[in-house]
């Protein structure tokens, strides 16, 4: 730990109790789109996407995996022993624009931003078209196509079961399927929390990790 900046201790520190928060949230948005409280075409999206999402339980103790770029100073939640922390789903639920005032109100400010930061940048491949005027919001282009031409090789397309796709068209019409793009080679780190007597998340060990 004494090797990372500040920013960066202070990320590991709280991821434990924050991904807990983060389930919490998830919990709700599942249940609001269970009833059907939210409606419309975001109702719907959600109600497709949320249903091929795999179920999340967590245990006394919780692993998380991170990735360290020490040249950018960047850290990235990347796996753990939790659904949340290694669904690329889950990611492009975290980020997508529809919901931030959700996870605003649910994570409250402070830890939403901190979650956006340390948590991957993820997009669901839909068929639906960009509105007129409109950007995908991370990537800053105005359709798939000319973000595949965009990215060139620096992405990859995994369905929900995890198998990675190469073919965008067929990404696109089957609705399953989540965009990441690749990232450097990094130090990877894996942090080990448990239940202090509030029953809160708390950092108990940290390592370096096998690539």
């Amino acid at each position: 730990m004494k090797q990372l900046p500040r920013a960066q201790r202070e990320a590991v520190n709280s991821a434990g109790y924050r991904t807990m928060r983060w389930m919490a949230a998830r919990e709700v948005l599942q249940a609001r789109v269970s009833k059907a409280r939210i409606v419309g075409p975001v109702g719907d999206f959600l109600a497709h996407w949320l249903s091929l999402a795999p179920p999340n339980e967590v245990d006394s103790e919780l692993w998380l995996s991170f990735d360290y770029a020490q040249e950018q100073e960047k850290l990235r939640l990347v796996g753990g022993s939790v659904a949340l922390a290694q669904s690329k789903l889950e990611r492009a639920l975290l980020h997508l624009p529809s919901l931030r005032s959700f996870w605003r109100q649910e994570l409250r400010q402070q830890h939403f931003e901190a979650l956006r930061i340390l948590v991957p940048q993820a997009w669901f491949l839909d068929s639906d078209q960009v509105p007129p005027g409109a950007v995908i919001q991370g990537l800053g282009t105005v359709s798939w196509e000319q973000t595949q031409r965009a990215l060139g090789q620096d992405w990859e397309i995994q369905d929900a079961k995890g198998q990675v796709h190469q073919d965008w068209p067929a990404a696109l019409a089957a609705r399953d399927c989540i965009l990441t793009l690749r990232k450097p080679a990094a130090v990877k780190l894996k942090a080990r929390y448990v239940r202090n007597d509030k029953a809160q998340m708390v950092l108990r060990t940290i390592e370096e990790a096998a690539p």
